[in-house]
């Protein structure tokens, strides 16, 4: 299965695991309660999809790497304690709390969550001290005689023998206490969470032509190398770094990633295309509606991927619009919330300037404070205050902010239509260029899957997008009732 399915299954199963019946108690008891055993090559988002799922079902996460712990530190540290046995006394040994078991109980002082999951990463590469344990740990539940607390779940995951020489395969009895998954690698079950994380599009459009090199494994003289969705995203964050900054980027930085030289070296010419089409194709003036004849007839013209390009070259600029869009609304959404609880006191007498850094300090603490998804709005906010210092004026504090807050909305407004514009000009561009086609239909399912564009389309809409997208889904049926039809010999 792909990681997709993979994720699904496991958030199934911790469903499962944590319903209770009615008097509280979990319906399915903990010996019944096998350990998830995520088994699949290094690199396809095994860890990444631990926290999402722990996110989105509101559970604690404890995450360990196995290789990284000794018996002692999974165990406890062994000490002699006195006990009395048929009426004599007895030195005998117990453990101090297990490391891993004390993390479970930190997590859940500290996220104030009874429920989570354990993910102990690399399972099958633990020491033959530590083997023995680990077995009664996946059947029992307990590491040094402390159990792990009710309502957590524990999931494993693992290399297989090709990918990693120290993996030490596990037996038919260990097999059958776990609940295995074989994880395959996916390109189109990653494709929308790379769109979700920001991931280039440039790698994108890569690999959307050259889905072949998304997951590689080969030997060569030098060993195992690996091209893996983690090479693909880290390469992706330095790419974006290299253009911020204005750097080069060749054959020597991709290199440093994609452990394939074959696939390092095609990507690094395919991103010096990439550029070449983005001047090439004049796609600012594109999203602006003015192109012309012989523009169109070049695309026509052009192959497969030379297509592809293009339109993920159209989808990053209006990408970015339809994300600084909704970054500013919920920045501004965040400032309207504060105006209103604080109107009572910025009504009163004062300097407008000192009542907004008063508010700054306050967006301050809060974007600390935040998670990780709200503290971009937070901090847009902080920037946008910044242009706000010198356009205070008003008889009070909450006048001054209140009007400066109102020109910010409709510049919001302003940017949102020109987003809009973007966006349907694109759609149009593509209809007439290619018409229904592979080009259109890349574009409408990027936008439908990025939560960038359905949080932009779920805010502010698109008529041309969703007149593109029924225009697509009806060009799709009739395209599949006339192939049913030749199949049946009536055409």
């Amino acid at each position: 299965m792909d990681i997709a399915a993979a994720k699904q299954q496991i958030k199934n199963t911790v469903q499962i695991y944590l319903q209770k019946d009615p008097l509280g108690r979990y319906r399915m008891p903990l010996v019944h309660q096998r350990p998830i055993f995520l088994l699949g090559a290094p690199g396809l988002g095994k860890t990444a999809i631990m926290q999402q799922i722990a996110d989105e079902m509101g559970l604690g996460l404890v995450s360990y790497s196995m290789t990284h712990h000794t018996r002692q530190s999974a165990l406890g540290l062994p000490i002699i304690v006195e006990k009395e046995y048929g009426g004599r006394h007895y030195s005998v040994s117990e453990y101090t709390m297990s490391e891993i078991i004390a993390s479970v109980y930190d997590c859940m002082r500290r996220t104030g969550r009874t429920e989570g999951i354990l993910f102990l990463d690399e399972i099958n590469c633990v020491s033959e001290t530590l083997a023995p344990a680990m077995l009664l740990f996946l059947q029992y539940k307990v590491f040094g005689g402390h159990p792990i607390p009710e309502g957590w779940v524990i999931v494993t995951a693992g290399n297989p023998p090709r990918f990693n020489k120290s993996v030490r395969e596990f037996d038919a009895a260990t097999r059958d206490r776990l609940k295995v998954l074989e994880v395959e690698p996916s390109y189109p079950a990653w494709k929308p969470y790379a769109i979700e994380h920001g991931v280039s599009r440039c790698v994108l459009s890569y690999l959307d032509i050259r889905q072949e090199d998304f997951y590689k494994a080969e030997t060569t003289v030098d060993g195992l190398n690996v091209v893996s969705p983690r090479a693909w995203e880290d390469l992706s964050e330095m790419l974006q770094a290299h253009e911020e900054l204005g750097l080069p980027v060749n054959e020597d930085l991709t290199a440093q990633y994609l452990q394939s030289k074959s696939i390092a070296r095609d990507f690094a010419i395919y991103y010096e295309l990439y550029q070449k089409y983005r001047q090439t194709y004049q796609i600012e003036a594109l999203l602006a509606g003015t192109w012309t004849e012989e523009t169109l007839a070049q695309a026509r013209a052009a192959q497969l991927d030379e297509r592809l390009t293009l339109v993920s070259l159209l989808l990053e600029a209006v990408f970015d619009g339809m994300h600084h869009c909704t970054l500013r609304h919920d920045a501004l959404a965040l400032a309207a919330a504060d105006l209103k609880a604080r109107r009572a006191a910025l009504e009163a007498p004062g300097e407008p300037l000192t009542a907004l850094a008063g508010l700054e300090d306050h967006w301050r603490s809060a974007a600390k404070e935040a998670p990780a998804r709200q503290q971009a709005a937070w901090m847009e906010l902080l920037s946008l205050s910044a242009g706000w210092r010198t356009a205070l004026a008003g008889e009070t504090p909450y006048a001054a902010l209140r009007e400066v807050y109102r020109k910010a909305v409709a510049a919001l407004q302003q940017e949102v239509e020109q987003t809009q514009s973007k966006l349907g000009h694109l759609l149009d561009f593509l209809k007439s260029a290619f018409g229904p086609g592979t080009e259109l239909s890349l574009a409408v399912n990027d936008l439908t899957v990025s939560p960038e564009a359905a949080a932009f389309l779920g805010q502010f809409l698109s008529r041309d997008y969703f007149d593109a997208s029924r225009e697509l889904m009806l060009h799709q049926q009739e395209q599949q009732l006339l192939h049913e039809i030749d199949l049946t010999g009536l055409v």
